[in-house]
């Protein structure tokens, strides 16, 4: 079942057309409700304010842009379902009291957005694999060779970040240009004081640990923002020397596996915050949150994880030394090597992860053989998500733009 939208009449508040299998066998109102009875027995219920303020005429919906022109007190409070009807094509007619507006619906989107029935799922939601070591001991790796030109390979690459939390590309051009390119394909990047584009390699006098031959502890960037960025993209331009592996740890793992073994440790962890600071020159960011964040429904969304980037901790007195107890479960785990992915960069390895999940740092190296030159940028989560949906939309369309 499918509407095709014409220059008169648009059906969908959307850029596209929709698509179910199952047909409308009736509708009938209440006033207050409208039902729709599906061909596979389905009953979908709508209320009469719900699709009063989602009609598609020009009157509700600026049509050019699919954003709402009418406010909610343009939405009469009396509002009621007058008459309806099913038209042909599977579209379902409506006309409003007291106004009598009437407004004409695509049943195969209502279907899709039937919030009777637990509502649209998001197109680009991808279940969560929570991995260690023994089960993902590799990052997920994909042919970047077209990766720009690939989008069967690029949509791949992309899912897998949001299964897994991370994906690496191999074989791209090992130019210091890639990094902008490959993220500005995804969407926007976020500048910050580090810059847009920024350098990973030895500078002396640099400020940060990250431009020395140093070992990086396990962390997470910017956790000393109240928005850390969601996704970081490393790109190695060169790599010629010994040592220097890059180590990456699934965060989501971890937490999860002491919420169950560690339940007292996992409570303090998600409710106390650290105080975080950055104790630049030039810069002073500073920011409380816990070590692990949750949602309204407990699961877990970050791990602001990056202790050398702690001020001193200001929590209830009586909390101070099981917080701290806690935090070393925490950090003994990340140390543990069944959480712990180790790999080598090469010159075209690029590595796409989110940094609000997964942990990453390196070993040290010998600055005193070879050069390590990686090129990297953040984004954020919502440009990865709105990639994801652009590419289900053109699989459900065959577009390709």
């Amino acid at each position: 079942m499918a509407s095709d939208e014409t220059a008169t009449e648009v059906l969908t508040p959307d850029f596209e057309s929709y698509q179910v299998a199952e047909t409308v066998s009736a509708v009938d109102s209440d006033g207050r409700i409208l039902t729709v009875d599906w061909s596979d027995g389905r009953v979908s219920r709508y209320h009469a304010i719900w699709l009063r303020n989602n009609a598609c005429d020009p009157v509700t919906f600026n049509l050019d842009t699919r954003e709402i022109a009418l406010s909610p007190l343009d939405l009469p409070e009396d509002i009621r379902i007058a008459t309806c009807e099913l038209a042909a094509d599977d579209v379902i007619a409506v006309r409003f009291a007291p106004e009598g507006h009437d407004a004409r619906f695509d049943a195969a989107w209502l279907r899709l957005h039937d919030y009777s029935n637990g509502g649209r799922q998001d197109d680009a939601a991808v279940e969560k694999v929570f991995w260690t070591t023994a089960e993902c001991p590799e990052p997920p790796s994909f042919d970047g060779s077209d990766i720009l030109n690939d989008r069967d390979t690029f949509a791949a690459f992309l899912t897998a970040v949001a299964s897994h939390g991370l994906a690496r590309l191999r074989g791209t051009p090992a130019e210091p240009g890639f990094a902008e390119q490959l993220a500005s394909h995804i969407g926007v990047i976020r500048d910050n004081n580090f810059g847009r584009i920024w350098n990973v390699r030895v500078e002396p006098g640099s400020g940060s640990n990250a431009y020395t031959s140093l070992e990086l502890a396990p962390h997470v960037d910017l956790a000393t923002r109240e928005y850390q960025p969601g996704l970081q993209v490393l790109h190695c331009v060169e790599n010629t020397t010994r040592g220097g592996r890059a180590m990456m740890i699934d965060g989501f793992r971890v937490a999860e596996d002491l919420r169950t073994e560690e339940p007292d440790a996992f409570h303090l962890l998600a409710t106390v915050p650290w105080h975080l600071s950055n104790r630049a020159t030039d810069t002073d960011y500073r920011w409380n949150a816990p070590a692990i964040v949750l949602d309204a429904a407990g699961a877990i969304v970050e791990v602001r994880s990056i202790y050398f980037l702690r001020g001193p901790l200001n929590a209830p007195f009586d909390l101070v030394e099981d917080l701290y107890a806690a935090d070393r479960l925490l950090h003994a785990r990340l140390m543990d090597p069944q959480y712990r992915m180790l790999f080598d960069y090469l010159p075209g390895d690029l590595m796409l992860f989110d940094n609000r999940r997964i942990l990453h740092g390196r070993k040290a190296f010998d600055a005193a053989e070879g050069r390590r030159w990686l090129r990297g940028c953040y984004l954020e989560r919502e440009e990865l998500e709105s990639a994801l949906r652009m590419a289900a939309r053109r699989r459900r369309t065959g577009a390709n733009t």
